[in-house]
């Protein structure tokens, strides 16, 4: 996202780098060179946990599990959104030391599975709660009918992150800044109003939908969950995962929330001067990179909390045991 030597994946999820550099007049650091330096490290790795413990998830998930539980049929689709967010980290990989040298169609398919990713995690993150609230404080009065419902909402909800996705899909192209080409956000012609503007509701787009309505969501539902005479009778496990799976989700991208919505409003904020500049730019590349974590720790969270996960472990070495309902979850 920053503004002169910015590599293509801070510019994929949003795009808020259309206010005047101050940049190239401080001099205060090589973008280009830290990120060459620390991003290829740090998404390496994250890309290697990632389709681990993803993968080991959905392992958990199909075969022991065999899905037989809604809630887990949404963990599987988080899983899926999680492999279409790591997908797209070699890409960032390779351009965090090169510049964007694949074109403007792959520039879109990038940015947009991407983007894709990450909403469609957080739509059935989302979903995974209201499931949890509808089933603890509205006992007795809500289930879902039928398979086909199911599938229908779930169909929904992916047709919200490419909807959500649609601006990285159509609007992104690759643009020389500085020495480099990048992908980013570029208003076409037929777009109304400024590209200020724009840069300003794409920043908005992601503090809203990717963080204000599902910390609200959540917050309500586990507020009211928490007071429900029910929730305090018995041990809810799938709850308790799902509380943690969520408190772990926004504690990653809060930082980053915060320092967008600062680093788009700078001007506004009268954050615009050389020094407040450098630190929102450099403190954008590092949540950003804190945030991205969320796709290797969030599977982890389940496979540790989860007893399931325990027995898929203890499983190879008493195979006897493995048989046809040993891994039946618990009643919850």
């Amino acid at each position: 996202m920053d503004n002169d030597t910015s590599t293509t994946y801070y510019d994929v999820l949003i795009e808020d780098d259309f206010t005047e550099d101050l940049r190239p007049q401080c001099h205060k650091h090589d973008d280009k060179a830290f990120e060459a330096q620390v991003l290829p490290v740090f998404y390496t790795v994250i890309f290697l946990l990632g389709l681990g413990a993803n993968g080991f998830l959905a392992l958990i998930l199909i075969k022991y599990k065999q899905l037989r539980e809604l809630v887990d049929v949404f963990f599987l689709n988080m899983t899926i959104a999680n492999f279409l967010f790591l997908f797209t980290f070699p890409f960032w990989i390779y351009t965090a030391k090169h510049s964007w040298d694949l074109g403007d169609p792959i520039c879109r398919l990038i940015s947009g599975v991407y983007s894709v990713g990450f909403y469609g995690y957080t739509c059935f993150l989302v979903l995974s709660i209201i499931h949890r609230y509808m089933a603890v404080v509205h006992v007795g009065r809500f289930h879902i009918a039928t398979r086909k419902t199911a599938y229908s909402i779930i169909a929904g909800m992916w047709g919200l992150a490419l909807l959500a996705s649609l601006p990285e899909f159509i609007l992104f192209q690759v643009q020389m800044e500085g020495s480099n080409y990048i992908c980013h956000f570029v208003q076409p012609h037929y777009l109304p109003g400024e590209e200020k503007s724009w840069s300003h509701f794409l920043a908005l787009k992601m503090n809203i939908l990717g963080f204000l309505i599902p910390v609200s969501i959540a917050i309500f539902c586990f507020w009211r969950i928490k007071k429900t005479s029910r929730y305090k009778e018995k041990k809810y496990e799938i709850l308790r995962f799902i509380f943690v799976k969520s408190l772990v989700f926004m504690g990653l991208w809060t930082p980053y929330n915060l320092v967008l919505f600062l680093r788009t409003f700078r001007e506004q904020l009268n954050l615009n001067d050389c020094e407040n500049s450098y630190q929102l730019d450099r403190a954008a590349q590092i949540t950003k990179i804190i945030a991205n974590t969320y796709c290797c720790i969030n599977p982890v969270v389940y496979e540790l909390l989860h007893f399931t996960f325990y027995k898929c472990l203890y499983c190879p070495f008493h195979p006897q045991n493995n048989a046809e309902g040993h891994l039946r979850e618990r009643p919850i």
